[in-house]
């Protein structure tokens, strides 16, 4: 019983102590592609858009921004423009915009990130994983 007691012990103090804490290194903005290095994580804070998130056209308009995590495309936002400012009585343009971006994402070592379409750069925070 004490065997077992003690291999849990170790596991759970390994496991806690395994977790490292975060420190603070830098502001990143990222453009092309770049991986995370070893001993740090990235956390996606916002982008900066290459183009205006809304547009003025006939009818609909869909623009979508991109980024790129491990050669994959995310949708980090869509914004959709709807009617004119010509014709049909309207004056003016509704917008509406959807995506992830109010939420933060979090990029492990290895992870490799570009920003995509629309997108001029990406707003990242790094931190050292401190033992």
């Amino acid at each position: 019983m004490k065997i077992f007691f003690g291999i849990v012990f170790i596991g759970v103090s390994v496991f806690i102590n395994g977790q490292g804490n975060l420190q603070f290194n830098q502001v990143k903005l990222v453009a092309t592609s770049e991986t995370v290095p070893v001993g740090k994580v990235w956390k996606i804070e916002n982008i900066l858009p290459g183009v205006r998130p809304t547009t003025t056209s006939w009818g609909n308009a869909t623009l979508d921004f991109t980024i790129n995590i491990n050669n994959q495309t995310v949708y980090y936002l869509s914004s959709e423009s709807k009617g004119s400012l010509f014709g049909n009585g309207q004056t003016g343009i509704s917008s509406i915009s959807v995506g992830i971006g109010n939420s933060p994402i979090w990029l492990p070592a290895g992870s490799i990130l570009s920003a995509g379409t629309n997108v001029l750069s990406v707003n990242v925070l790094e931190f050292n994983l401190v033992p």
